[in-house]
């Protein structure tokens, strides 16, 4: 910082010659006049470092001690200034900076949304759009209040709303309502439970309904497991009445997936030459311009895009990137048993994560990989705890005539 501020207001390299220099150094020292870098070079003679404002003092001390004072070296931004006031350009170019900020700052280039949970920040920004609320309006024609009042209308659901402008930010505060769910009223319909698999039941716990199986119980594809039908008895354990009710149960069934993937050995393999170049690609809007042209044929590209990017809701359409090209060749080659044992059982894993992701628990693998001359061959079945339970309507059965007991 200080030498900044020496900077700003200047300061001159000094040669003081005669025969009194070190009287001329207290007298200087006396009056309060800064003085540093003090070096002698003879026995008459010193240089030294002084600020502008404390050279234009030294003329009584100069007088007393009588020495000779000559300035070596000019620096600082007065003697800047003093030796560009020719360069009027330049000035000008300074002048149009300070015009240029001025303008600038009195528009609004970011605006920034929080609080927002329900509504995106790009929807919002779109209704802001509309109202013209743009990135590089100016400051006068916002009106934070009115803007405040218009998203509440167009967004119901938003309770408060506070718009500021900070700098060349606006910022929008947002508080929405709490989202309450929904009680559901309307009762749910009748319905049985029907397997949609065919294999060994190894879990069931039933809610609601009349369970027809049990663990270790084998079904088929179109099984009923659950039955959503209550037959109501009277004392005599006779059938007065039908209720149906929406079956309800977690039934896991155990089955067997059959699994086949077969590859060939040999391959076609790209291996690099060694040549390669980067290039590079500009593109504003529709226009496109890249120094290496289009791919040609035997060449891979990689390419790596950019946006311009001013804040963070305001981009350009300007875009540039780099490409990087490698001259590649083809070769015929083979997989060794270990390349394809390594491939086929990523080939399984991928299949396995996909069954896991569908909600299936993989309970036994008796897969097996086979390798002969010209393929690599994996087979066998996967043993799998597979939820089911498929809601089906009910038969609907006719009621039973009213039964009445008579005396005598």
């Amino acid at each position: 910082m200080e030498r900044f501020l020496k900077f700003l207001s200047g300061y001159v390299w000094l040669l003081i010659q005669g025969e009194q220099c070190e009287r001329f150094l207290n007298l200087c020292r006396a009056r309060g006049i800064a003085i540093s870098k003090v070096c002698r070079q003879r026995e008459d003679e010193i240089t030294c470092v002084m600020s502008v404002r404390d050279f234009f003092r030294l003329r009584p001390i100069r007088s007393k001690t009588g020495v000779h004072i000559r300035v070596l070296e000019k620096h600082g931004m007065p003697f800047f200034f003093l030796h560009s006031k020719k360069r009027k350009a330049f000035f000008a170019g300074i002048l149009l900076g300070f015009c240029l900020m001025a303008l600038l700052s009195s528009k609004i280039w970011n605006i920034h949304i929080e609080g927002n949970l329900r509504n995106s920040t790009p929807e919002i920004l779109e209704f802001l759009g509309g109202q013209g609320i743009v990135h590089g309006i100016a400051k006068g024609k916002i009106n934070c209040s009115d803007l405040a009042a218009a998203v509440r209308r167009q967004y119901p659901e938003i309770t408060w709303v506070s718009a500021r402008i900070e700098g060349t930010r606006l910022i929008l505060t947002i508080q929405e309502e709490e989202i309450e769910q929904e009680a559901i009223t309307e009762e749910p319909s009748p319905c049985n439970l029907t397997a949609d698999v065919e294999g060994t039941i190894v879990k069931i716990v039933t809610r609601s309904g009349i369970p027809l199986v049990k663990q270790g119980d084998i079904c088929k594809k179109g099984d009923l497991l659950v039955l959503g039908r209550l037959d109501l008895l009277n004392d005599s354990q006779e059938v007065i009445r039908y209720e149906y009710v929406h079956a309800d149960a977690d039934i896991y069934v155990e089955h067997k997936l059959s699994y086949y993937k077969e590859f060939p050995l040999s391959y076609m393999k790209e291996i690099p030459d060694g040549s390669s170049r980067s290039d590079y690609s500009l593109r504003i809007g529709s226009w496109v311009f890249a120094t290496g042209g289009k791919a040609k044929e035997g060449w891979r590209q990689i390419f790596s895009d950019n946006q311009l990017r001013i804040t963070e809701n305001f981009t350009l359409p300007v875009f540039w990137g780099k490409f990087t090209s490698e001259k590649i060749k083809k070769v015929n080659a083979v997989y060794s048993k270990e390349e394809a044992k390594t491939i086929a059982a990523e080939q399984l894993r991928q299949y396995e994560e996909n069954l896991i992701q569908k909600g299936l628990q993989i309970s036994a693998n008796n897969v097996k990989i086979d390798i002969d001359y010209k393929s690599c061959t994996a087979r066998g079945t996967l043993t799998v705890i597979e939820r089911t339970g498929k809601e089906t309507a009910p038969e609907v059965q006719e009621q039973p005539e009213e039964r009445t007991s008579e005396n005598g």
